[in-house]
């Protein structure tokens, strides 16, 4: 080989060398691309770990910041500095949470956001379906171009008729069928909820305590985000709050916008504000759910503010027969039932464990809502202190109440009568209770102090950012 071939061999050489070097490099450069961008992805998925740890965080509590705070009334926000809510939309009955068909009407414009994009305009429908050619990965979105534009639902029936949603709604497509999720500021919501769950008739001051009950309500929910799973927070029913079922009100409004932001704090986290509907006399704590350790703030306290009301007293009869379809429903192999006893009430006076005898031993029943199902009362009349007489649904009126054997001329039992009082689970502020409060003069801070204990009120940009 003479030098020139040993030249040329040596600059492969070479060559091979510094082009191996190059791979390597861009190798390693590529490598540290992809590393960083995994870090960023962790970096951002613990940021938001640790916002959300310190936000459900009970070991920090916030009362200073809670009192440096600016009112409510200081703070001008629009409806972009407040924290939103997701709301899943039931089917008419709140049977299920697939539709099968949507049917949407714009009051005002609104932006399409899917596989079809362009714009609704306002008077305009839209029908939706299964495989429709608007849904783009499975969705479809429909954005308003003012905040004060509505959605209305033609598929849709509540107790106003066809509801009509402000905020934006993404109707979703899978197997089960399509989901509706409205997602709107959270003050929007409440206009929707108020009048849904008390009387817009009501005095202003028990509207402004329902409006900081249910705005603390919902933010509990906004941070369990227990319907995560289906792209929203809560859903529009009574698992939550009942939300557009009525028609927004000028009093309901008025009392969302008195107290905007207001939230009820105990140690600088939101509380899970309980409300219903009426008292027999006395409220109850969350014992009657079976909870292992009492919440501070709801603690009995005596209300004879809703003395006067219909459901404060009440009696119904159950039959044996009805009784035996009611165990069957709840626990199938049950032929016969020979009796019932209350074995255990609590400090409010409900009853914490009711003892079922059958044919398959004694079953206790210790869950408030399966002991008002057990005696349910579905279709016999319920007599209530102002002598009216009402169906009987699903469910007893409440879970305070005594039992009367019913025997025959012969001794044998032939069902029970119950005398019992109030309306609803009774835990946390009776809304008739407070609206007998609210007539006697009480402001709202005055009516969800007595019925809520060791509480403040906070600002819900303190513990949820928009």
């Amino acid at each position: 080989m003479d030098w020139k071939q040993k030249i040329k061999w040596k600059l492969m050489v070479i060559l091979i060398a510094l082009l191996g070097i190059l791979v390597v490099w861009c190798a390693g450069k590529a490598g540290e691309k992809k590393n960083h961008a995994v870090k960023e992805i962790l970096r951002e998925h613990a940021v938001k770990e640790n916002e959300w740890a310190s936000l459900l965080s009970e070991s920090e509590p916030q009362e200073k910041e809670v009192q440096k705070m600016p009112s409510v009334q200081e703070k001008e926000e629009t409806t972009e500095d407040q924290p939103k809510i997701q709301v899943l939309l039931m089917t008419n009955g709140y049977e299920s949470y697939y539709h099968t068909e949507i049917i949407v009407q714009a009051q005002g414009n609104y932006e399409i956001q899917g596989n079809l994009t362009g714009i609704l305009k306002n008077g305009e429908t839209m029908k939706l379906q299964r495989e429709s050619p608007e849904f783009s990965g499975s969705s479809v979105k429909l954005l308003p171009e003012n905040p004060e534009n509505r959605l209305k639902v033609l598929s849709l029936t509540r107790g106003q008729g066809n509801p009509a949603y402000r905020g934006s709604l993404t109707v979703y497509e899978d197997e089960n069928g399509l989901r509706m999720v409205n997602e709107l500021p959270l003050e929007q919501y409440l206009c929707a909820v108020v009048p849904s769950e008390m009387p817009s008739s009501y005095p202003k001051e028990a509207l402004k305590a329902q409006a900081v009950c249910a705005r603390t309500y919902a933010v509990v929910q906004m941070q369990a985000q227990k319907r995560k799973d289906l792209g929203a927070q809560v859903d529009d029913s009574v698992s939550f709050q009942v939300y557009g079922n009525s028609q927004e009100a000028e009093s309901s409004n008025e009392a969302v916008k008195a107290t905007e932001g207001k939230i009820l704090l105990n140690q600088g986290m939101p509380i899970t504000a309980y409300y219903f509907s009426t008292s027999h006399g006395k409220t109850s704590t969350d014992e009657v759910w079976e909870a292992s350790a009492p919440s501070a703030y709801l603690k009995s306290v005596a209300c004879t503010y809703d003395a006067s009301e219909p459901w404060f007293q009440w009696q119904t009869e159950i039959s044996m027969e009805k009784l035996l379809e009611n165990a069957k429903n709840m626990y199938g192999e049950i032929s016969k039932v020979q009796g019932l006893e209350i074995k255990e009430t609590g400090e409010g006076d409900a009853v914490l464990n009711l003892v079922l005898q059958t044919d398959q031993g004694m079953r206790e029943i210790r869950s408030e809502y399966d002991i008002r199902s057990l005696l349910a009362p579905s279709g016999n009349p319920v007599i209530r202190q102002d002598g009216s007489s009402v169906k009987g649904g699903t469910l007893l009126p409440s879970a305070y109440f005594t039992l009367e054997e019913s025997r025959g001329g012969d001794g044998n039992l032939q069902g029970y009568k119950i005398v019992g009082g109030g309306y609803g689970h009774g835990v946390g502020m009776s809304q008739n209770g407070a609206k007998g409060m609210a007539q006697a003069g009480k402001s709202y801070q005055e009516i969800l102090s007595y019925f809520y204990q060791e509480v403040e009120l906070g600002n819900v940009q303190d513990v949820v950012n928009p």
